[in-house]
């Protein structure tokens, strides 16, 4: 029998030292990076999506950053399809590292996604989207958690894509969109380690607060007024996500700047709580806390050692 690939993940909450994780590991042996993020995919999303600089793609290969305009939609299942055509490209020798804080994304790719797809219907998907535009995200969450209370907790941040998607899937087939769940998937043959970067909540907290303040300071309302006029509308799924949402509504008058960097902050602390609750709830993520890059660079290397052994 082949022996099995082996693919290593490196995820936790947004701000928690991901990617300067990976920069370090890259340091002590070839990796490819296989970004695992629903919005670095987007070009000119660059700031608020604290997307790696071009200095540290330069580290290491990375894959599926800037393969999208703002204006495409992107979903779990074409996440699933690029990433697995980004594993097979990257050369033997070279480690494939899912980075990155999206626990759905990552499943998709490495667990499969159920087999029992329901296609869209246009028709329906225009309607739920005039429910939306008429009632808005918060009605339309309500109405899935009173059909679904387990998909609605799946999709707590309310977002609008995700949300309309599961009402579209109850409306046609008549059952609770998280029923397709447990219908059969498709993963990819590999040794995986999954890894979580571990950080004190209150330090967390720290590092959120200032990188929002440093993502508003670093032109996040010049980078979401010059996407808005390239034509991208602010509905777009692009910028239905913390930062641009809170960019928009300065633009558009809603807020001020300050309640706008206060909005951000604790719009992110949430989303970070809620990625929390998903990898905790994912047994297979083996914790790591370390205090310096350096030191979490060797804690992964411990950790990989300890894998390798393992497979001898």
């Amino acid at each position: 029998m082949a022996e099995r690939r082996q693919i290593l993940v490196i995820a936790g909450p947004t701000a928690s030292g991901k990617t300067a994780a990976s920069l370090e590991l890259a340091r002590h042996r070839p990796i490819e990076v296989i970004i695992a993020d629903a919005r670095q995919v987007y070009r000119h999303l660059d700031i608020g999506t604290a997307k790696p600089t071009t200095q540290e793609r330069a580290v290491c290969p990375h894959h599926l950053v800037d393969i999208l305009e703002p204006t495409e939609p992107y979903s779990a299942a074409d996440y699933a399809r690029d990433a697995r055509a980004a594993l097979t490209a990257i050369p033997e020798g070279h480690l494939p590292v899912f980075v990155g804080g999206s626990g759905l994304y990552i499943s998709a790719a490495l667990d499969g996604l159920s087999q029992d797809v329901v296609p869209p219907e246009p028709a329906m998907r225009e309607q739920l989207q005039h429910e939306l535009d008429e009632r808005g995200r918060d009605a339309m969450w309500d109405e899935l958690h009173r059909l679904d209370p387990m998909a609605a907790e799946r999709y707590a941040d309310k977002n609008p894509r995700r949300v309309l998607r599961a009402l579209e899937v109850i409306r046609i087939t008549g059952r609770p969109f998280s029923s397709t769940w447990d219908v059969r998937k498709d993963p990819y043959p590999a040794d995986v380690t999954y890894l979580a970067i571990d950080v004190d909540r209150a330090a967390l907290r720290d590092r959120i607060t200032q990188r929002c303040q440093q993502m508003w300071e670093g032109g996040l309302l010049s980078e979401t007024r010059r996407v808005l006029e390239m034509g991208i509308t602010p509905t777009a799924q692009s910028l239905q996500t913390v930062g641009y949402a809170e960019a928009i509504a300065v633009l558009h008058g809603r807020l001020s700047e300050d309640e706008a960097l206060q909005q951000m902050v604790t719009n992110t602390w949430r989303y970070a709580k809620r990625q929390l609750t998903w990898f905790r709830k994912d047994e297979r993520y083996r914790w790591v806390a370390s205090a310096t890059n350096a030191d979490m660079g060797a804690a992964i290397l411990q950790e990989i050692s300890l894998w390798a052994k393992k497979g001898t």
